[in-house]
């Protein structure tokens, strides 16, 4: 055995490790790092073993040179990521699938990016070409691509499923196609490239397209939850505003019969007092979308049931903005949730909606000591709560997600009001 088909091992073994544990995830702490021992292992095995061509280029995307070998490399990856991680058979399964997608997909995809670049040398397919994948990870983990795939995975999404599947199966066939031998493969580099590149775009789309499906099925049943409280505030004003026509008639009546400009006066004081306007209503039939103030209407009821009032601004709009409706439904009624949780009987919570140049902004005020910037910066990590109990503290660290990832921005505060202490909690969106 060489140092060189052992380095090369390595690489392969770490990569492959590398993608199981990014789709399948850690459990073992500290013991993880001892699984890409494991699988260089097998990576070894399987090249020393079963291997068949003396070209290291028949070796430049798998260790493996013929389906047989694939078979016995990726029965062994499956064994050990199913005695490792100990998932349910079918989330094992999937998850060794979509990992040997990743492996493929990063490896032939920096190897063509090589060949285009037009390096004759074999040294760069083989050391270069095994260290790129390995750098691309990193980049794909740091955005939590892989974070989200893996959650995709371990919930058994049917779509994500196919994709990696479909992904994992054609990679291989076009393997198959070349007879494992990458010369062969850039020898034929336009159709490769044509392949690898359609291949992309045809996953792209299927993921655009679940996306698109999950947003539907998100307004829908948001809609079904949030319509019929935008009717109860639409029946409330209406009942308002007939009370109130009846109050005008009442006091056309009692000016048209007074005698004198005191006793008008003092008929319209009488009649008058019990009028009230109720400025909620107006401004959550000001904001633009109907999901929304039914949101916010629904929240200023449940908040009156703790006896906390709840009085909403509205002067920007929710609609075209980098966040979808969904998300802002999930946003506000977090923000909200956790304002009114923490407030006391006969608390005034104040929920601000505002236009400003680059963007709009949307803030909940509550009650609340003055906080430092390091304890605002501690509210939105994930599992922080003042409850201390488990399955809590993912609000505000799922707000915070959900503003990075459409190039927003978090803006924390301390305000006083009427003399009261108040933190404002909120979100800047372009």
């Amino acid at each position: 055995m060489t140092s060189s088909i052992f380095l090369q091992s390595v690489l392969d073994g770490l990569l492959l490790a590398l993608s199981s544990l990014g789709l399948l995830g850690r459990f073992r702490g500290k013991l993880d790092r001892l699984l890409p021992l494991l699988f260089v292992g097998i990576c070894l095995l399987s090249r020393l073993g079963l291997g068949d061509h003396d070209t290291e280029m028949a070796y430049a995307v798998l260790p493996v040179d013929h389906i047989v070998a694939f078979l016995f490399l990726f029965l062994g990856v499956l064994l050990l990521n199913s005695l490792w991680f100990q998932k349910s058979e079918g989330h094992t399964l999937f998850g060794t699938v979509a990992a040997f997608a990743l492996y493929l997909l990063l490896r032939e995809l920096c190897l063509l990016f090589l060949a285009l670049c037009g390096l004759p040398e074999p040294v760069w397919y083989l050391y270069v070409g095994r260290a790129l994948p390995l750098c691309l990870w990193l980049a794909l983990w740091s955005t939590g691509a892989l974070r989200w795939l893996r959650d995709k995975l371990a919930d058994g999404d049917p779509v994500i499923c196919v994709v990696c599947s479909n992904t994992a199966l054609l990679l291989l066939l076009l393997l198959l196609l070349f007879q494992f031998d990458f010369s062969a493969m850039l020898r034929w580099l336009p159709a490769t490239v044509g392949a690898v590149g359609l291949l992309a775009v045809c996953d792209a789309a299927a993921l655009l397209l679940r996306q698109h499906r999950i947003q539907a099925q998100r307004r829908t049943a948001m809609l079904e939850q949030y319509l019929p409280l935008v009717e109860e505030l639409i029946e409330q004003v209406r009942a308002r505003q007939h009370d109130f026509n009846n109050q005008m008639m009442a006091v056309a009546a009692a000016v048209a019969t007074a005698h004198d400009l005191q006793q008008a006066q003092q008929a319209v004081t009488s009649l008058l007092q019990h009028v009230k306007l109720d400025g909620a209503d107006k401004e959550l039939l000001k904001c633009d979308s109907k999901v929304i103030s039914g949101l916010l209407f629904g929240k200023i009821k449940q908040a009156e049931l703790k006896q906390v009032r709840v009085e909403v601004t509205i002067a920007g709009s929710f609609l075209r903005r980098t966040l979808s409706e969904a998300d802002w439904v999930e946003l506000i009624a977090i923000l909200l949730d956790n304002a009114v949780e923490a407030a006391s009987p006969g608390d005034v919570l104040y929920a601000r909606a505002a236009e400003q140049a680059d963007g709009l902004r949307f803030s909940v005020l509550n009650p609340h000591r003055a906080l430092s910037n390091l304890e605002f910066i501690q509210m939105f990590r994930r599992g922080w709560s003042t409850k201390g109990e488990a399955g809590h503290g993912y609000g505000l660290y799922n707000v915070r997600q959900i503003v990075e990832r459409h190039a927003g921005k978090i803006i924390t505060g301390n305000d006083q009001l009427n003399g009261i202490s108040y933190i404002s909690i909120g979100v800047l969106v372009p």
